[in-house]
Parts: C-alpha cells; structure tokens; sequence
C-alpha cells in the first residue's frame, strides 16, 4: 500500500489511489512519479471542484471525489483507464481538443453539448470545463489537466424557462389577434343588427306594412344567430378550459343524426355555389354517446369546409368499424400547407393569418371540435394539400367510455296538480329528473300554484302550446333537447313569446340565459325562500308594479317590459293620482318619474314615506332630470335612482327584480 504524501485524504478516491498496484501500470510506484504528477495529484485531491489528469501517452486518467458524480455508471472503471476509452462516445469532439493541449495550447469552453453515454443510455449533457497542458522538468508536455463543472441541470432549466416564455409570448400574441378578431367579428353582425333595426324603426314611423318588413326582420334574425354562434364558442372554450363542460351520453341512430347535421349544414354549403353530398360504408347503426357534442363537432367540419370550398363538393360520410365509428368531412377548397396544418388545432389561432381577413371566423372552432371528440374518447385528424382540399376524420368510439346507463326512462308528463288549474296560477316544469319534478310540483302546490310536467323538452313544448301555462321552469341539461333549444323554441314561437321562463339548472349560465329570453334564472340545488320571491310576481293577485309618469308612451314602453318579465302594471300620470292607486291597491315596486304636473315625484316620495304602512314600498327613481345636490338629498329616501336614456328597459326589468328579493 502506498502511504506518499501526496496521496493523503480522507475521500473516495485518495483511498483507491493509497490502495492500488501502480507497479503493475504505465505509471508505475507513486515513489517514483514526477514533480508535476505528484503536485497535480495533491491538488486533485484536495480540491472540491471536479478535476482529472490524463497522464502520459497513454493518457491514464486519475480522478478526484467531486468527478464521480460526471462519470455517474463510468466509475470506478475509468480509474487507470485511459482517457481516450472512458470517453470513447464523444471523442470525436473532444479528440481535437486534447490534441491541440499536447501542442501546448490551453482550451476553455463556458458550455460544450455532448451526447454521452451514462447509466446505460445516451444523453445531452452540458460542460464547463479548461484543458491545461502539464509540463515535465525537461520542458516537454507529460499531461492533460482539467478542471470542470456539469451544468445540464442548469442550461435545461434555463432552455426550458426560455421555452416557456416563448410559448407563453406566442400564446399572449395568439390570444391578441383573436380578441381583434373577435372585436371584429362580434362587430359586424351587432353592426347589422343596429343597423337594420333602424331601418325598421324608420319604414314603421312612416306606415310601413308588416309585409315589407320580414326581409329585413330575417336579416336581423340571421345576424342574431351568427352573433350567438360566436358568444357561444368563447362560452364552450372557457368550459372546456375550466374542466366543466359536461357530457350526457344516450342511444341514437348515427345515419339519422348525419341526415339531420347534413340538413342543417347544406344551405350554408350552397351559399358558395358547393354540393354536399352523404355517403354511408354500409351499416352504421347506433351510438350510445353525446349527441350534442357529436352534431356540434360534425357542424364545425362541415362550416369549415364550406367556408374554404368555392364551387366545389363537400362530402360528409359515415362508416362502422367495429366498435369505433369515423366521420369523414371531405372538401375539395383551398387546401393547406404542411406549416398550416401544424397550427391548425391550437386555440385562439388560424391555420394563416390572413385566413381572418379573408374568410372571417374566431380560430376557435376546430380547437373545440379537437376538445369535444377527446371528451367523446376519441380523436380528429387531417390530410390536407395546397389547392386540392383537406379531409378532416373524427374517430370516435360507439359507446362513450364510462357511460353510465340512465337511471330509469324519464317518466310520462303529468297533467295539473295543485289547488287551483286556472291557466293564470298553472305552472309548467320541464326536466328530466323525476325526483327533481316532484321536489317542484310539491312546493308549487304548497305556494297555491298548479303543476304540469314533462319530462323531456320537446314534451315540454307541446304542452306549453297546449295548456298556455303561467310560467314554465326549465331545466337546461337534458338529453335529446336541451333547455337552451327548448327557451330559443319558445320565444321563437309567436303564441308562446310571452310565457315567462325561469331557467332551473347547475349551470352558471345567467348572463345566457337573460340574452336568450329568459325572465328568470334559479341555481340548484335550489334555495326556496329565493324561489318563493320568484314565483310571487306570477301570482294573481302579486307583480303589482305602479308607474308613475306623465308621458304615456314611456309608460307604455315600460309596462310592455315589465309584462314580459311577468309583472302585471298599474299607472298613474302624476303623484296625486299615483297616491290614490297605492291606497286602492298596495303595489310591490314603484317606478317614479320626478317632472310631473300636479305633484311631482319628490312630493310625492315625501308623502309616501309619511305614511306607517306604505314607507317601506321600494321606490326606483326613472328620470331624465339633472339632479342637483340638493335633489339628490331629497332623494334618500328612494332605493334606487336611474337615468332615463342612459338604461335599458331589460336593466329595469332586472332592478325591478333586484328590490323584490
């Protein structure tokens, strides 16, 4: 055992070098090593950075403690082996470089990438490192010395951070472009509604026939739809992104729901002069899935393809192959490069730039249709050349994956229940959730109202125009039709318009629901002292609403808003006639205009707080008036001060709503 000084230490590798048979190597006894391998040894070892020696022709490699770690599964098999064979992997990197040290030149290198050959496999690895020529005492260089540090961790993390924020940068860029393409596209057809409502409001000032005015009415409603079609992509993206879109599998045959999508989708394709065609590989049979999300999906591909088809064909076909079903959208339009289809499905981007310009569109409806036929547990692809069309393929699998099978059929609809059937106090509930129908036909009945219901939403529907009931609560998840189809239904259908709708449902959808008709809007589970509040205003003898105001055309436009949301109104042209009514018949909200002839409403809000029984009335203060502080004073006593102008009809409606609950 050797016992040099120059070989004490307590580590790793100073044992091994005490322990080993150097006589038996090129080096042979530590007595006799040079000057120099003897002062490089000690510092090696000494050291706690990584270094080695590579020494003599041979290139015999020692090592100190801190070097293992970058020879992780080389050592200890690199300990007396020659350099050359440790890193036999990378030498025709580092060979090079080793050759110009034994011509006496140091070499430095801050970061070097070599893929090197470690714990059984092949990996980038990072180094810092310095090779320095060893000189013996005659001159001549007798060595390769290095001092060196692994930074892969570092220069990783770094690459990755860098690739983060790249990704993060091109995403903020994406999302920019698709808000001014949305700005622009929720524009244009808000533009057009604005527009030819103007026009209808002009043609009917001068005594335009009804007649004359559908084309334009359908422009509106055409614009309206489109608009939807758009706010109802970003609502289905914010879903998705936050894990609660939700799916409703049930049975339906596949060749009826492809002839229904091809329906809807063929007058959109013969806007550009194309022909859809539907093509079936033999059987296709039934599906156990969701059927909205499936049409949805088929509907993008196809508005896709008929967007980017002139004069063309579009083929939509279906085929079974065993438990699987593929959808197959072909068009022979534009067509798209290898560059384009990369970013085809990614969120809030276009296959091109200029496709907004060209074509319009939000970039967001072949990312939902990639989002949507995951959630179906299967998957869409693309095969696509420049000028020679694109072929989308939806492959999905018969029966959802962990589809569970319904409870039981809904139930049959039920006939009025309750202690009284007149129309005025009949209350239709539609959902699929039987014991949900029963929870509500038992609190109506309890609350004096009758109950009908039915189970389904097209049931819904007939009995609505059957039975023209007082008010229908809605359920929006249902299977087949859901609430939102059933309120577009509803208030499509010029007999039913009127029937205030009060959407009945887990999903936080408010905003929606008010946009699309609804009067009221009631989360589950639901809370039924603020239920109650709701259905007071649809009793008989409750949603008294008194509005005060001399100008009889804003009393009109006020009481034809109210009574859509339910409210039955009382008027009165001044604050006298206004205080005779509330003594004849309490109402529940005052609406209270302030320049009146005879008593003008701040008299008449001093009266009426004066008196013990009616001080507690809620009072919305709807004026024109420029108040002045001293009026602003006099107005504490109100609950509520609106500009007239400056609201809507609908946010009066809600305030009337807010002061009752």
């Amino acid at each position: 055992m050797t016992s040099a000084r120059f070989l004490s230490g307590e580590g790793e590798m100073a044992r091994r070098m005490r322990a080993a048979d150097w006589a038996a190597t090129p080096l042979g006894p530590p007595s006799g090593w040079p000057r120099a391998l003897k002062t490089m040894v000690s510092l090696m070892l000494a050291s706690r950075q990584p270094m080695f020696l590579a020494w003599g022709e041979d290139g015999i490699m020692l090592y100190n403690d801190p070097y293992i770690a970058l020879l992780q599964s080389k050592h200890p098999a690199a300990f007396g082996q020659r350099f050359r064979e440790t890193w036999s992997e990378i030498w025709d990197e580092i060979g090079p470089l080793v050759a110009r040290v034994h011509e006496g030149e140091s070499v430095h290198f801050d970061d070097i990438a070599l893929q090197v050959e470690r714990n059984g496999h092949v990996e980038e690895a990072h180094f810092a490192f310095s090779y320095t020529p060893v000189y013996g005492e005659d001159g001549s260089i007798d060595g390769l010395f290095c001092a060196c540090n692994e930074t892969t961790s570092q220069i990783l993390a770094e690459r990755a951070k860098m690739e983060a924020l790249q990704a993060a940068e091109e995403a903020n860029l994406a999302k920019s472009q698709f808000l001014a393409n949305m700005s622009h596209e929720l524009r244009t057809p808000l533009s057009a509604i604005i527009g030819y409502s103007e026009m209808l409001i002009e043609e009917a000032e001068e005594g335009a026939v009804a007649g004359d005015l559908v084309r334009d009415i359908r422009k509106i409603e055409s614009n309206a739809r489109h608009l939807l079609g758009l706010i109802n992509d970003v609502l289905d993206l914010s879903k998705v992104e936050s894990g609660k879109m939700d799916l409703y599998a049930e049975t339906f045959d596949v060749a009826e729901i492809v002839a229904d999508v091809a329906a809807t989708a063929r007058a959109l394709a013969e806007k550009k002069d194309n022909r859809l065609e539907v093509e079936f590989e033999g059987e296709v049979g039934a599906m156990h899935s969701d059927i909205t999300k499936l049409r949805q999906i088929l509907l993008n591909l196809l508005s896709n393809a008929a967007k980017f088809t002139q004069g063309g064909t579009i083929t939509l076909r279906a085929e079974r192959r065993g438990d699987t079903l593929v959808f197959s959208v072909c068009d022979t339009g534009i067509g798209m490069t290898p560059e384009q289809l990369e970013r085809l499905f990614q969120r809030f981007a276009q296959a091109d730039a200029s496709t907004t310009r060209r074509f319009g569109g939000t970039g967001l409806g072949l990312s939902l249709t990639k989002a949507f036929s995951e959630m179906l547990g299967g998957g869409v692809s693309v095969e696509s050349r420049p000028g020679e069309g694109s072929t989308f393929r939806l492959t999905v699998p018969a029966r959802l994956p962990d589809a569970a099978e319904p409870d039981a059929a809904p139930g049959p609809a039920q006939l009025p229940q309750g202690t009284d059937t007149a129309g005025r106090h009949t209350v239709l509930v539609i959902d699929d959730d039987t014991a949900q129908r029963e929870l509500m036909t038992r609190f109506l009945a309890r609350e004096g109202f009758a109950a009908i219901t039915a189970p389904d939403g097209q049931t819904g529907l007939a009995m609505a125009k059957e039975m023209r009931p007082r008010a229908i609560l809605l359920d929006v998840m249902m299977p087949g039709m859901d609430g939102w189809t059933v309120l577009a239904r509803l208030k499509a259908d010029p007999e039913l318009a009127e029937i205030p709708v009060i959407m009945v449902t887990f999903v936080s959808e408010r905003a929606l629901a008010s946009s699309l008709g609804a009067s009221d809007y009631v989360a589950k589970p639901v809370q039924w002292e603020s239920f109650r509040l709701v259905m007071d205003r649809f009793r008989e003898e409750a949603g008294d609403v008194l509005v005060v105001d001399d100008d009889e055309d804003a009393r009109d436009r006020l009481r034809h808003a109210l009574e859509r949301d339910g409210w039955s109104v009382s008027e009165a042209g001044n604050g006298r006639e206004a205080l005779d009514r509330v003594e004849a018949a309490r109402p529940r909200v005052i609406l209270l205009d302030l320049t009146m002839p005879v008593m003008d409403g701040f008299s008449f809000l001093d009266a009426l707080r004066s008196r013990p029984r009616d001080r507690d009335i809620p009072v919305i203060v709807l004026s024109a008036r420029s108040l002045t502080q001293e009026e602003r004073t006099r107005l504490e006593g109100a609950d509520r001060v609106m500009t007239k102008g400056m609201v809507s009809l609908s946010e009066v409606a809600s305030n009337v709503r807010a002061v009752t609950q």
